[in-house]
């Protein structure tokens, strides 16, 4: 945990066409945490002329200074939107991003989905392990010398904080305070939200927004939610197709023609994803296997193996 202080300043860069909720989930959270007792961040607001912004919904947002007024012992926060292409190549912007890097003081670099790229741009990503919303993996290809990760919805490394997006920027937040102020703040932050403390299904950007890719069959969105939030019960092939209300033959095809796997190969996956949040957790690996479904540790193992070419204990070694 960081050594304790009164309050940690964290800047907030807002321009036109930034995602509401990219600003306003980390924000909340930041603003509902305590330590001790007291409130333990202070925001700033910043546009990269002083001048209030309009974001990609129309709501206009106000801004409390110029970037230029930034000082480089403050946290930098620069949330994602449509508008990022227009500021990734702001100069000023960039040399705010590396003077922070290369401050003394540690101030930590934290973006949220898109905002990701202005980090790259920036080059401080560089030789990082770093995560952005999945559906700018084109652009993150761009940066070959950042070590993306983008089936995670956050990513902490050394002081720099990335998330995937939207509503993952509480989980970014959620993070960070619990760092700063403890399991058991981040844990009060997240009932006053009213979300969780960490998502069912892991950690991963596969189970956020896999079932958007059956939005033609409401049966199959039901049956994907119900086995990413409830992993750990019987998923045979039968008992998928029952729940997914048609036969075995009908289900398998369906899941060949959409995600290009089977069913089983379906649920070992969330199952893995689901391990690795509570490998993350440093839930003990025996209790791991009976929560993420793969009943005992051999069976999950074997899944390790499969999806990472590494067992449990190596991945544990290597990931963390």
């Amino acid at each position: 945990m960081d050594k304790p202080q009164s309050y940690r300043t964290v800047d907030v860069v807002l321009y036109d066409y930034v995602n509401l909720l990219d600003v306003s989930g980390p924000v909340q959270a930041f603003k509902t945490a305590k330590f001790n007792g007291r409130r333990k961040y202070r925001m700033r607001y910043l546009s990269l002329d002083g001048a209030n912004v309009t974001t990609c919904c129309g709501m206009i947002l106000g801004a409390e200074a110029a970037l230029r007024d930034t000082h480089e012992g403050a946290d930098l926060l620069i949330p994602g939107g449509a508008g990022v292409d227009e500021i990734i190549e702001n100069q000023l912007l960039r040399e705010v991003i590396q003077r922070r890097a290369a401050s003394s003081n540690a101030p930590r670099l934290i973006s949220v989905c898109s905002g990701a790229m202005v980090l790259a741009a920036a080059g401080v990503l560089d030789g990082h392990k770093a995560t952005t919303h999945w559906s700018r993996a084109d652009n993150a290809n761009e940066y070959e010398h950042v070590n993306w990760d983008l089936d995670k919805i956050c990513v902490l490394d050394g002081q720099i904080f990335t998330s995937a997006g939207i509503t993952t920027g509480i989980d970014l937040a959620l993070s960070i305070i619990a760092r700063d102020c403890g399991q058991a703040s981040a844990l009060e932050v997240a009932r006053v939200l009213v979300v969780q403390l960490r998502r069912t299904g892991g950690q991963s950007q596969y189970s956020i927004h896999l079932a958007g890719q059956f939005s033609g069959s409401d049966r199959l969105s039901r049956l994907i939610e119900q086995v990413v939030t409830q992993p750990h019960l019987n998923w045979t092939l039968d008992e998928l197709a029952s729940n997914a209300g048609m036969n075995a033959r009908t289900l398998s095809r369906h899941f060949k023609q959409t995600l290009q796997e089977t069913p089983a190969q379906f649920v070992e996956r969330v199952r893995v994803d689901h391990a690795r949040g509570l490998l993350a957790d440093r839930m003990v690996p025996k209790q791991v296997a009976i929560y993420s479904g793969f009943g005992d540790l051999q069976r999950m193992r074997r899944a390790f193996q499969r999806r990472f070419g590494v067992g449990v204990s190596e991945y544990i070694s290597v990931f963390g």
